[in-house]
């Protein structure tokens, strides 16, 4: 099981490390730049950070528990407000790094620029180790018509192009695409975690193989009648494409 985090800003960092604010979140909880990490996903298994600086220098995740070796220093770190093809992000989810629960998370910048820019950051957190899964894997593809408002998370609804038969399906893959969108990720019925991929531009972009056909292990499962929503983060944007690979359990 993992979940994925968020930060955003539009901010001077002035060449010394700033931190970054925190994008409100309704299943962790977050207090102005610090997000607390979840007591049943207490692990790092990936992060990234890009920003619209003029000059981009350091980007970090700090942690008390961090902190009794070192703070995680995030590279690549991207000078753009959206991802390249692939997106330029750090996954290691056979690797996590332990955290506290409970303990705060924050994301710095050390970036310069003649005013304020943006800053996006994200992490993945985890239950441990995310073990890749085989099966029978279809693909399916979804839309969504979520508004997205810069430094925030905006829900919205999937439609699925298939009708899929009625049952339950574990999702094991996914991919999320949108002209201006950032990083995208899941919301189940009843579901304790937010899983996420960072997103694509265009539909020849290349997306991290990691997100694919069960390399991430279980997104997450769910019922053909209350089928998951998405929460989308990015810059003025309002059609997303997604692709879902799922395994049919029930």
């Amino acid at each position: 099981m993992f979940t994925m985090v968020g930060w955003g800003e539009s901010i001077d960092g002035g060449a010394a490390f700033v931190n970054i604010a925190a994008l409100a979140d309704q299943h962790v909880f977050i207090t102005g730049d610090l997000i607390r990490v979840p007591e049943q996903m207490p692990f790092l298994i990936g992060a990234t950070a890009l920003t619209a600086s003029t000059t981009v220098t350091r980007a970090q995740i700090l942690s008390p528990s961090l902190r009794q070796i070192a703070n995680y220093d995030i590279e690549p770190f991207l000078g753009a407000v959206v991802f390249g093809s692939p997106p330029e992000v750090s996954l290691h989810p056979m690797s996590p790094v332990p955290l506290d629960p409970f303990a705060r998370l924050e994301l710095q910048c050390n970036t310069d620029n003649a005013g304020a820019a943006q800053h996006w950051g994200f992490a993945l957190l985890s239950d441990g180790s995310q073990s890749p899964v085989n099966g029978r894997i279809y693909t399916v593809r979804a839309t969504a018509a979520v508004a997205l408002t810069v430094n925030t998370w905006q829900n919205g609804a999937l439609t699925f192009d298939q009708t899929l038969p009625v049952g339950r399906y574990q999702v094991v893959g996914m991919r999320a695409r949108g002209t201006n969108l950032v990083a995208a990720r899941l919301v189940f019925v009843g579901g304790i975690n937010r899983p996420g991929v960072f997103a694509v531009n265009a539909i020849g972009d290349h997306d991290p193989i990691k997100f694919r056909h069960g390399g991430f292990g279980v997104f997450g499962e769910f019922h053909t009648n209350t089928p998951p929503t998405v929460d989308c983060a990015g810059v003025t944007d309002t059609a997303q494409q997604f692709l879902f690979d799922l395994i049919r359990v029930g």
